[in-house]
C-alpha cells in the first residue's frame, strides 16, 4: 500500500522531508517524529477501511471533480486528512501547502504518484502559482474571520465561482475533563496541552478538575519540565503574553508563567496562544464551556469511564487520543468524505 511504503522508516524521500522541516526549524524533531508515529498507527488497511464504511465512501463518487486544499501549517502533516478523502472519493487533489509545512505532503504526495494514485494533482506553496485552475470545492483551515478573504483571493484568481461550495474549518482548540491527579492522567494532559506548541484544534486549551491547579504547583510544574526535557518547544510566545501575565497579577487571576507558557485559573473562551484555561469544576461547567463555545470548541476528552458520554451533544472522546486522532475524527464535526459527496452525488 502506498501509505505503508511512504511511513516506512526506510523511505528516503520522507526521511529527507523530514529533515528539511527539521534543518529550517519548522518543528521540532520530537514533533515530527511525535506525527508520523501517530500516522502509523492510524494509517492501515483496516483503519481506512472503517472510515469508508463509516462515512458511507461510494468509489470514484467525486471522479472529475477539482478540490482545492488551503492547508494550515499549525502542526506536522496537518492536512493529510483531506488529502487522502480526495483520493478516496477519486477527485482531483489541488494543494496549496502551507510555507510553514511544506515538505512532508509533498513527499506523501510523490509516493502516491509512484503508485499510480493522484495522478493530475498539484501543489505549490503559492496560491498565484495555481492560479487558472478552477476549483469546483474548497477546504480550508482558518478563524470564521478569514472566510471572506479567502473567497475574495480566490475569486479574484478566478479560481472559483459564486456558488462554488467551501467547507471551512474554524474549531481551534479542545478541552480536557479530569478527575485525578495519576501521573498517566498528568502525563496525558500535558502532551494533549504542550504538543505542537498547544497550536492544534485538537490541543487541550481549556482544562476542567475538580481541583484548583494551585492545589500542587511544584508537581504540575514538574510533570511540565518534564515533557520540555524530552520535547523542547521551538516556538516561542509573542512578549505581549508577559504582559497579560502581568495583568492577570494584577487583578488578582491565579496563573503559572511557565516562560513559554501561561496557565490561568480563569472562564473565559481561549483567545491566545501558549495559554491554558483552568477551571475548578466538573459536568456542569463542562456543559457551560460546551453552551459558550458553539464555534471554535473541537473536542472534550476525558479519562475512563467518562469516555463515550455525551454532554450537550458531544461525545466525550480518550485523552489519550488528543494528539494521536483516529484517521476518521471529524473537524469541526464534519467528516471530509461526506461532504464531498452530498455536494457531488445528486
Amino acid at each position: 500500500m502506498a501509505l505503508e511504503d511512504w511511513l516506512q522508516p526506510d523511505n528516503f524521500t520522507l526521511k529527507k522531508a523530514i529533515d528539511r522541516t527539521v534543518a529550517e526549524s519548522l518543528f521540532s524533531f520530537e514533533d515530527v517524529k511525535h506525527r508520523i508515529l501517530s500516522l502509523r498507527k492510524s494509517l492501515n488497511s483496516e483503519n481506512l477501511h472503517l472510515w469508508a464504511e463509516n462515512s458511507g465512501l461510494i468509489e470514484n463518487s467525486v471522479n472529475g471533480k477539482t478540490i482545492l486544499c488551503l492547508h494550515a501549517g499549525n502542526l506536522p502533516a496537518v492536512g493529510i486528512q483531506d488529502l487522502l478523502a480526495i483520493m478516496l472519493t477519486g477527485g482531483r487533489y489541488v494543494g496549496k501547502l502551507s510555507k510553514k509545512d511544506p515538505y512532508l505532503l509533498e513527499s506523501l504526495l510523490n509516493k502516491l504518484h509512484e503508485h499510480g494514485i493522484g495522478i493530475g494533482s498539484v501543489q505549490s506553496t503559492n496560491l498565484v502559482n495555481l492560479k487558472g485552475i478552477s476549483a469546483d470545492a474548497v477546504l480550508f483551515s482558518g478563524s470564521e474571520s478569514s472566510v471572506k478573504a479567502v473567497k475574495k483571493k480566490l475569486h479574484t484568481l478566478d479560481m472559483i465561482h459564486t456558488d462554488t461550495p467551501i467547507l471551512p474549518r474554524t474549531a481551534h482548540f479542545s478541552v480536557a475533563w479530569i478527575h485525578d491527579q495519576h501521573p498517566e492522567t498528568m502525563r496525558l494532559l500535558i502532551n494533549g496541552v504542550l504538543r505542537y506548541a498547544g497550536k492544534g484544534c485538537r490541543s487541550v486549551a481549556m482544562v476542567v478538575a475538580p481541583f484548583k491547579f494551585t492545589s500542587n504547583t511544584c508537581n504540575f510544574t514538574d510533570y511540565v519540565e518534564s515533557f520540555w526535557i524530552k520535547n523542547p518547544q521551538i516556538d516561542k510566545p509573542p512578549k505581549s503574553l508577559y504582559h497579560r501575565y502581568a495583568m492577570n497579577k494584577a487583578v488578582g487571576i491565579s496563573q503559572i508563567w511557565l516562560d513559554d507558557f501561561l496557565i490561568e485559573e480563569d472562564f473565559k473562551k481561549p483567545d491566545q496562544n501558549f495559554v491554558l484555561q483552568w477551571i475548578e469544576g466538573g459536568e456542569d461547567e463542562v456543559r457551560d464551556i460546551i453552551s459558550m463555545n458553539r464555534s471554535g470548541l473541537q473536542s472534550i476528552y476525558s479519562t475512563g469511564s467518562y469516555i463515550g458520554k455525551e454532554i450537550g451533544n458531544r461525545k466525550i472522546e480518550p485523552l489519550d487520543e488528543a494528539q494521536n486522532p483516529p484517521i476518521w475524527w471529524r473537524p469541526d464535526g464534519i467528516d471530509t468524505i461526506e461532504w464531498l459527496q452530498n455536494h457531488f452525488i445528486s
